[in-house]
């Protein structure tokens, strides 16, 4: 008798201690991004899981290894379908994913953008980092200026060019150069596909076809190290230099050699974690009474409720020689 009741009970504790496990998740936070296999993405995703853990939700990490519309929104479809609590989307242009969003939506799924927002028909919230055009265009134009001095020519390589994100950007950068700093002159904008080796073919092509061209900005985070590369194998160092946006880590080698002395980011993992966060404040209904202005949001000591459907959380790095070793993103 004292046999079985010792199994009744550890019976009874085992259900106790799954019981206990799964009450401990509140829900599932499903994290999509667009060219997910780029280090931009990449890596946040640890970032993304330990900020859901954190919070008591569950995340599912996921994207397209390619900017792939119809293969994105099969992703988003299937997490419908798997009745996800919360959604973190980031897109890579702003109409092709609204309609099925609204479905999530209607669900009572709720939808966070980070990275490039989209239509707000499509989503309840944008996870921002600042004004897109203002805030981080400006540092790029700067970065240039840091590299260069204010007078001569200089070549922008982006991204993918469809990308409405990048491409506003870019207009205002053009804009902000010729307001601010005349003697400037941009004398092309090419497409590096999201790829680190064709931008390294095209920041060549540059090199040869604007042969006094100064400085070759990086309008997204990957494309300062390949250009560093093309000026180190021209043997234009010191005369041509990489600038604008990258990461730390691909920086670097670029900052050794001399070809790039001035560049700038936020940490995207970072970003990964702000839209989590307010996934989870979302679900929990944390954010409807949130007043418009400097808000408190855990971690995010400069966060602000921009308007009823966006929020930031204003954060940027300037990278030189002197500093870039103390970033490891």
């Amino acid at each position: 008798m004292k046999r079985l009741i010792s199994l009744v009970l550890v019976t009874l504790m085992a259900f106790a201690l799954v019981a206990g496990a799964q009450a401990e998740s509140k829900g599932t936070i499903a994290v999509v991004c667009y060219a997910n296999s780029g280090p931009y993405f990449a890596c946040g995703e640890e970032t993304a899981i330990e900020t859901g853990k954190r919070l008591g939700y569950d995340v599912i990490w996921t994207g397209t290894p390619d900017p792939d519309g119809p293969g994105f929104i099969n992703i988003i479809t299937n997490l419908v379908e798997q009745g996800v609590d919360a959604m973190c989307i980031a897109s890579g242009d702003t109409e092709s994913v609204v309609p099925i969003l609204q479905e999530a939506m209607a669900k009572g799924i709720k939808v966070i953008t980070l990275d490039l927002d989209i239509n707000p028909a499509g989503r309840n919230f944008y996870a921002g980092l600042m004004e897109l055009d203002t805030e981080l265009g400006i540092p790029q134009v700067e970065s240039v200026v840091a590299s260069m001095g204010d007078t001569g020519e200089y070549a922008i390589i982006t991204g993918v060019l469809t990308n409405e994100f990048l491409a506003n950007r870019i207009e205002f950068c053009i804009n902000y150069a010729k307001e601010n700093y005349p003697n400037l002159e941009c004398v092309a904008v090419e497409s590096m596909e999201e790829d680190p080796e064709k931008c390294y073919s095209v920041a060549q092509n540059i090199l040869t076809v604007y042969p006094n061209v100064k400085a070759i900005m990086s309008n997204v985070s990957s494309g300062v190290g390949p250009i560093s590369r093309a000026i180190e194998d021209a043997g234009k160092i010191g005369e041509v230099f990489a600038c604008g946006q990258s990461m730390p880590s691909l920086a670097k080698p670029g900052m050794k050699s001399g070809a790039c002395i001035n560049a700038y980011l936020w940490d995207p993992a970072k970003w990964q974690e702000w839209a989590v966060t307010l996934a989870a404040y979302a679900v929990e209904g944390k954010l409807d009474d949130m007043p418009i202005g400097k808000v408190e949001i855990e971690g995010f000591p400069l966060a602000e409720r921009y308007s009823d459907d966006t929020f930031y959380y204003h954060e940027s790095f300037v990278f030189t020689p002197e500093n870039i070793d103390n970033f490891d993103f």
